[in-house]
């Protein structure tokens, strides 16, 4: 297994990977006032060598979470000046995208979001981009859940929260404890009002069986 030699998250931080070697002697330290070239020399001692992984974890307040086409790239378009690449096909994110958003109101503090690729079930084990995706979860102070309100290619948004928060928390545990917001996407497809209500009734009766998570009390916000 991988032994974790250091996670650096914050600035300034260093961490020992390797110990070098001892420094030999050279010829000058040998010469004297008869032999001043001597060819006498000591080697030093080798040092470690050892191969280590690199990981990049993307550094953002908010990390946005959802199924492939869930409308996450055109959600950071619009509300930072970020510039994502859009399409029809899933897995149009390969690599996180970070916008900085300035709220209208001055007295609010400027942040971060984060458009991470797309999560399936199964990410926790590195289906799909898995770990490329899930790695850059942990540094996200809050996950913002995005969601195919109208279910437009077939599946449940109630569901997809739920596999969403299982692969958090199969990959880290506690990881879907963090605070949480949902955002029910494309709301200007036909028959959404009534899916909207349907996903805020669902999250009630689940809190009522399993109780109080961070997914069931995170508020719900249509968006177009």
């Amino acid at each position: 297994p991988m032994q974790v030699l250091g996670d650096l998250d914050k600035p300034g931080q260093r961490v020992l990977v390797a110990l070098g070697g001892h420094g030999g002697r050279g010829n000058m330290s040998f010469s004297s006032k008869r032999d001043r070239a001597p060819r006498t020399a000591e080697r030093g001692s080798r040092g470690e060598r050892r191969r280590i992984e690199l990981e990049l974890k993307t550094l953002a307040d908010v990390g946005l979470i959802g199924y492939p086409n869930a409308g996450k790239s055109s959600l950071l378009r619009s509300i930072s000046r970020a510039s994502p690449k859009v399409a029809e096909y899933p897995f149009t994110t390969l690599r996180p995208y970070v916008g900085i958003v300035e709220p209208e109101d001055a007295s609010s503090d400027v942040f971060s979001v984060a458009d991470l690729p797309g999560l399936i079930e199964g990410a926790h084990a590195n289906v799909g981009l898995g770990h490329a995706f899930l790695r850059h979860v942990e540094r996200n102070k809050i996950l913002v859940y995005v969601v195919d309100v109208a279910g437009s290619e077939g599946r449940d948004p109630l569901q997809d929260l739920l596999v969403l928060e299982r692969e958090l928390d199969l990959y880290l545990e506690g990881l879907s404890r963090r605070a949480a917001l949902i955002v029910a996407n494309k709301m200007d497809l036909p028959g959404t009002e009534e899916k909207l209500e349907e996903l805020k009734l669902g999250l009630e009766l689940l809190e009522e069986d399993r109780g109080p998570t961070a997914l069931t009390q995170a508020e719900v916000v249509p968006v177009s």
